[in-house]
């Protein structure tokens, strides 16, 4: 019988888009059209696409939309599971095409009548198989998924930081494998990590990296800024595996310090951390250490032409003007000053048993989630014993971390200990003005700009430098 065809083809994954295999699907397809006499109007063409999960087709959209216009009256595929595999999709067809009056006829398959009752059901029992057959081979993946996170191994290719080492048989057949730290790569996520705890910006480091030809983990284009902080962030840096938002121990080693792991954690997720915008550059009040001695607000940078950069009112009022240098000079000879004392390393000094006992906790709550691992692999508990276990714990985990994080001091002890010497100012000033900034909030120092009078010039009086120290002295105005 003579009619209109439109012929779909699909297929799941295809990630050199070779398109092979929906290349067989379109000209089984079209021996078919032929064989019964339609002519082809149109070919939709979906590669690389799943049809069970949400993720658009455009071509399977477009297809439905041309049936409704009534552009053909069958849609050749090469199987039913190529149309659809999930229930909702399937089910929305089935009302779409049996209105449209468009039936089916697949190429390894009977046709499908969709103006009818018996082929409305058939095609809704024909695609169930297809999409319990979908869902069971889901679960299987997802339980060797669960199953690898469980023994600490990694979910495909080796991370940046390890290499992989395969044990295989005499002929050559892979048995196994196991990752081991790769030096070079290693050293790069130590030496970011140290950047960052040394009070370096996002962008130093990324210009480091970039300017020293060190290649990506990708092994192609440049270093940025959302990279740099992936890599710091990884939890598999202390040998954590993460599964579906469940920490399990890893089986590689460690490259970075949990210690350390915290505290550049802590830093890059602390909920007041800026970020430079539009091309800002960060100053040494920068984040509050500079204020208003007017109205209270911050301070911003404003460029007034070739050396009258000046510090002003971010309210835009007019409230407090001084030239950058001045201040600045007026900070660093100041505060470089008194790190020069013998007492200087006590400034940096903090309550530690905050974090002392944050940690012991965090600790703990761990210790009891790997235990929990353990006798599940052991055969003393089975998987719903050990996710009711997870379940409880996860939220005790999640407030403890950020227990920790709250209680983390962030400025570097080698830092600490390269800037409380006689030669303060030398170390300050081979610093980058994020690690000068680091100084300054480590110290608690603030900024004033107090209004001046008495004609133009700078005066030192109207800059008003103050401090917190472990304990309350007459020491803590500089």
């Amino acid at each position: 019988m003579a009619g209109r065809a439109a012929i779909y083809c699909r297929i799941s994954e295809d990630p050199r888009s070779t398109e092979k295999g929906v290349a067989r699907q379109r000209d089984d397809a079209e021996r078919l059209a032929a064989i019964r006499g339609w002519e082809v109007v149109r070919v939709f063409i979906d590669n690389d696409v799943s049809a069970l999960g949400a993720k658009h087709r455009r071509d399977y959209e477009a297809m439905l939309g041309a049936a409704v216009n009534g552009e053909f009256d069958y849609i050749v595929a090469y199987g039913l599971s190529r149309l659809w595999r999930n229930r909702k999709e399937r089910a929305h067809a089935i009302e779409v095409l049996s209105k449209a009056r468009v039936g089916i006829a697949l190429v390894k398959g009977s046709d499908i009548d969709l103006t009818s009752a018996a082929g409305r059901m058939y095609a809704g029992v024909l695609g169930e198989f297809d999409t319990a057959e979908s869902e069971i081979k889901g679960e299987r993946i997802a339980r060797a998924a669960k199953q690898r996170a469980e023994e600490g191994r990694a979910n495909g290719a080796c991370a940046y930081g390890w290499r992989r080492i395969y044990e295989r048989d005499a002929a050559g057949n892979v048995l196994g494998w196991r990752d081991v730290e790769d030096p070079q790569s290693a050293d790069v996520v130590r030496s970011i990590v140290a950047d960052l705890l040394a009070g370096r910006s996002m962008n130093s480091i990324v210009s480091r990296l970039n300017d020293a030809s060190i290649p990506t983990p990708q092994q192609k284009g440049a270093w940025r800024s959302s990279l740099v902080r992936k890599l710091a962030l990884r939890k598999m840096n202390i040998a954590v595996r993460t599964h579906r938002g469940q920490d399990f121990s890893a089986a590689w080693p460690p490259i970075i310090e949990r210690d350390d792991h915290d505290r550049v954690t802590a830093l890059l997720t602390a909920p007041g951390r800026a970020t430079t915008k539009g091309g800002a550059r960060r100053h040494l009040l920068s984040f509050g250490i500079g204020r208003c001695g007017k109205c209270g607000s911050f301070l911003r940078v404003a460029n007034r032409g070739g050396p009258n950069i000046l510090y002003i009112c971010d309210t835009n009022s007019g409230c407090v003007g001084r030239r950058m240098t001045w201040v600045d000079e007026l900070v660093t000879s100041v505060v470089c000053a008194r790190l020069t004392q013998p007492d200087a390393r006590d400034l940096f000094a903090h309550d530690d048993s905050a974090s002392v006992e944050a940690r012991a906790r965090l600790e703990a709550i761990r210790a009891r989630l790997d235990g929990a691992a353990d006798t599940f692999a052991d055969g003393a508990i089975d998987a719903q014993q050990l996710a009711r276990i997870t379940a409880k714990l996860k939220p005790e985990l999640l407030s403890a971390e950020a227990e920790v994080a709250q209680t983390i001091a962030g400025l570097d002890v080698t830092l600490i200990s390269q800037i409380t010497t006689q030669d303060a100012r030398e170390v300050w000033d081979n610093l980058v003005v994020t690690q000068r900034i680091a100084v300054l909030q480590a110290l608690g120092v603030r900024v004033t700009l107090l209004p001046a009078r008495g004609g133009p010039g700078f005066k030192p009086e109207s800059v008003r430098i103050t401090w917190e120290v472990p304990e309350a002295t007459d020491s803590n105005r500089l």
